[in-house]
């Protein structure tokens, strides 16, 4: 028979239970130490999905023999002609390159509108996303579509996480399609079960200095790049951040993050918050997992990182923290991108 447990038991089992919590989220997050010496950001042993664009034309025989005979040769009548032979033979890279090949160029500052228009009007053609436009085509949403319609089916994740952004784009910018919100989702969903996981991501890094009586948060004067928000941690984050015996004043002092790339600045969802506290120089890169559509916060102790909260998914690529130098006296941040290229920038300082 069960018998019904006290007040004082209770509150003996919660605090225990809350200790086993914490205990876990204090648990050092498996992290890699970086081996490149050129001063540039490591891979991690990452590779790009082998159905990328980027892959596909190091792997694809006839594309890369095309390619190749148009940089000896420049001839961009015979580059075209090898390229839709082969798109329309059904060769998947092929049919990737023209599709992206065909999207219009976005002007820098404005989301919704085609090159050339850009704060103005008139009738010219949109410009294709490749200035040099080797295969001299006019820029059309709906070849572009198509294309990638196309590679989709072949199993390009790439291809369809392209077209779930061309859709939001041409929705965004009055461009008439036949496509719906619901194609969209369909295909960002779509994508990512094809290995292909395109995430908006923030990465904003606080210089901790210790220091009794809680946690304050401020900025950097002068020294800061980016826009701290309303709201860098939330009141649950500090708690979090105070149980674990972290004190002191959380100095904001810069921050990357954006779109993946030209082509893919319109991922789903809201963007990854992921905050690196640092309280001195790690000395040595560290590579530090890539959260999967969570936000996370990353805090140093010692040579270790710390994870509020633990757990949960992460993508195959990574945050790279590179040390001090004497060629460059701070710590820089940069994430990896699907395509394995990063992008980054300035994290803190140390004396």
């Amino acid at each position: 028979m069960m018998r019904a447990m006290t007040s004082p038991q209770r509150i003996l089992l919660f605090l225990a239970f809350t200790q086993t919590v914490l205990a876990a989220a204090q648990q050092p997050v498996a992290v890699q130490r970086g081996t490149e010496q050129s001063g540039m950001p490591s891979s991690g042993g990452y590779k790009p999905p082998a159905l990328s664009l980027v892959q596909l034309l190091q792997t694809d025989r006839a594309m890369n023999e095309a390619l190749m005979s148009f940089i000896r040769t420049g001839d961009k009548g015979a580059f075209k002609t090898a390229v839709f032979t082969a798109a329309k033979g059904g060769n998947l890279a092929a049919e990737l390159f023209v599709a992206e090949q065909y999207i219009p160029e976005q002007c820098t500052f404005e989301p919704n509108q085609d090159v050339p228009h850009c704060g103005k009007t008139g009738n010219e053609p949109p410009k294709v996303s490749f200035r040099n436009n080797p295969l001299g085509i006019e820029a059309s949403y709906e070849e572009a579509s198509m294309w990638l319609e196309k590679a989709s089916a072949q199993g390009s994740g790439e291809a369809s996480e392209v077209l779930a952004q061309l859709i939001t784009r041409m929705q965004g910018n009055g461009h008439g399609t036949s496509y719906t919100s619901a194609d969209s989702a369909r295909l960002h969903a779509l994508a990512r079960s094809q290995g292909f996981d395109v995430e908006p991501l923030s990465v904003s890094c606080y210089k901790l200095v210790p220091g009794p009586g809680g946690i304050t948060v401020g900025r950097l004067p002068n020294a800061t790049k980016g826009q701290q928000p309303n709201q860098p941690f939330t009141p649950e984050e500090l708690g979090m951040l105070s149980r674990a015996g972290i004190s002191g004043s959380l100095v904001f002092a810069g921050e990357t993050g954006g779109g993946d790339s030209v082509l893919l600045s319109r991922p789903e969802g809201p963007p990854v918050r992921v905050r690196i506290i640092l309280d001195h120089d790690p000395g040595s890169e560290v590579l530090l997992p890539m959260p999967a559509h969570r936000d996370v916060i990353y805090v140093q102790r010692g040579e270790a990182f710390l994870a509020f909260p633990s757990g949960g998914r992460v993508l195959p690529r990574f945050i790279n923290l590179e040390p001090q130098t004497q060629a460059s006296p701070e710590v820089s941040v940069f994430a990896e991108l699907i395509s394995g290229a990063h992008s980054g920038g300035f994290c803190a300082q140390f004396p």
